[in-house]
């Protein structure tokens, strides 16, 4: 810092405590009223544990409008040895659209004094009506490497709770009525005491002004650049990260076959505007047939491929590898780059 800076840093100071003598002697000492004191606790927070992993989602402002941009951050904290996976982009979103996605880890790979790592993801969700908004619950895969670990080397899930936010209107339920303005009021006295407070107000003001440019300069902030990603390279990227881990060879089928389905759903949600993930796999497939999404042949062969991944999601049937092997390509074939479904 120069000489400069230093000598305007300090006259900034000895002004901001001129300013807090002149307020407290004028009463403005004052306790907080309550929406002062309500102010801070603007968003929803619900906290869930596992085992050694535990998880925040919290949604921010608590109650938004219509034309608010929420931001929902997902918090996860881990014990030593324990590898976080980050959530699937554009899952658990409910109502909302999503605008951005990004992880804002403070220093990621550096522990905290007790050896926790903490993982920070970042959705900006959009509201598209007013009412209430339903955001369901969040999967984070960990892998639990701890050397007294039961499930040692083993991937496994935490699930944060629903969420309902109630999304609001500036105008509500009534219709403004330009008959129903009040006339006109006669021009009224101003009061000259107040100018004291006005100038006190502004020098404040640029005093603030000033502290928050300095400290702007003197700060360097990095964060992770947002990612934009399309559905068909959201899927790409889930369906990649879910081939590499090869959970049919540990016998994982069950959690194999819904994070499979459950990329097919979300892109076709995506590319079509279905609400797939919110509904029962006999109620997709007869919207599919009213809305005439895809061709006959097409909607045949998705008809085999979530039926014959209910067997094993839900009666439990062991799949051979013949039979992973088909599913594996049918859902590459609703995900293809290539393919541009209709609307």
């Amino acid at each position: 810092m120069s000489r400069v800076h230093w000598v305007m840093l300090r006259l900034a100071n000895w002004v901001c405590m001129g300013l807090v003598l002149v307020l407290m002697q004028a009463g403005c000492g004052r306790s907080k009223t309550p929406e002062a004191l309500n102010a801070t606790a603007e968003a929803i927070e619900r906290t869930t544990e596992k085992g050694p992993v535990k998880l925040t989602l919290r949604v921010t402002p608590n109650e938004p409008r219509l034309s608010d941009l929420v931001e929902m951050d997902v918090v996860v904290t881990a014990q030593p040895d324990v590898e976080i996976k980050p959530p699937v982009f554009g899952e658990a979103v409910g109502d909302f659209l999503v605008r951005n996605y990004s992880e804002r880890s403070p220093k990621p790979t550096t522990p905290s004094a007790n050896g926790e790592i903490t993982r920070v993801f970042r959705y900006q969700l959009e509201p598209v009506k007013t009412g209430i908004h339903l955001i369901r619950s969040l999967a984070i895969e960990f892998v639990d490497n701890r050397a007294s670990s039961e499930s040692k080397g083993k991937s496994l899930f935490i699930e944060s709770e629903p969420i309902e936010v109630k999304v609001t209107s500036e105008l509500s339920d009534q219709i403004p009525d330009l008959a129903a303005l009040e006339p006109m009021l006669p021009p009224q006295d101003v009061d000259q005491s107040g100018k004291v407070w006005w100038w006190l107000g502004l020098l404040a003001g640029l005093v603030v002004g000033f502290l928050f440019v300095l400290r702007r300069r003197r700060k360097r902030i990095r964060d992770v650049p947002v990612v934009q990603l399309s559905p068909e390279e959201m899927a790409h990227t889930a369906l990649k990260t879910l081939l590499a881990e090869d959970l049919p060879s540990k016998g994982l089928f069950k959690d194999f076959y819904l994070r499979l389905t459950s990329i097919v759903r979300i892109y076709i949600e995506g590319t079509t505007g279905l609400r797939a993930p919110e509904q029962t796999t006999e109620e997709f497939l007869q919207e599919i047939r009213n809305r005439e999404v895809f061709t006959a042949e097409r909607s045949v062969r998705l008809k085999e491929f979530l039926e014959a991944a209910d067997m094993v999601k839900y009666a439990g049937q062991q799949p051979g590898a013949d039979q992973v092997a088909m599913s594996i390509q049918r859902a590459s074939e609703f995900v293809a780059r290539a393919e541009n479904p209709p609307h």
